[in-house]
């Protein structure tokens, strides 16, 4: 698998040190957010409905068994907040994770791309997906996984396959 080199391992990540990955992340929202304005506000409800289903599928399928539960994470509002809503399990983090991860980016995507495609906006297409591809191209080469400490996460430098 395809992994970052290590940089440092933080145990918090501060605003800055993850500054472009946030970036990133809030103009996908925000991208999301203008494309679902297309069918005003209803779509605006409908997306802002989905992104807060999809806090809640990660808080309880992915941000409750990492070592950033409570903490600042790499992902903007995600690990840093579910302890608000769910114990942490000390079970591990694997390949599942990852799966309840992919849903909830799949609640987040799924209204503007139907947008995109129904009502052939594919400037906006191209612009979402390269906001989406960049998040994740920063965040796992650059700001999130090069840092992390989560040594049970297949993205992690460090990780060892078992």
């Amino acid at each position: 698998m395809l992994r970052a080199k290590r940089k440092e391992r933080l145990s918090d990540f501060s605003g800055g040190k993850n500054y472009p990955a946030v970036l990133l992340f809030s103009a996908f929202f925000f991208c999301g957010l203008l494309i679902s304005y297309k069918y005003l506000i209803t779509g605006i409800g409908l997306y802002l409905g989905l992104w807060i289903l999809s806090y809640f599928t990660i808080y309880a399928g992915t941000c409750r068994y990492c070592v950033y539960y409570g903490k600042k994470c790499p992902v903007p509002l995600e690990g840093s907040c579910a302890h608000r809503f769910f114990d942490k399990r000390e079970t591990g983090f694997g390949y599942v994770q990852f799966i309840w991860a992919g849903i909830a980016y799949l609640l987040r995507a799924t209204l503007p791309v139907i947008i995109i495609f129904r009502e052939a906006l594919y400037v906006y297409g191209v612009i979402y997906a390269v906001l989406f591809i960049a998040f994740w191209i920063v965040h796992i080469f650059f700001t999130g996984c090069p840092n992390c400490i989560n040594g049970k996460c297949p993205l992690n430098p460090d990780y060892a396959d078992n």
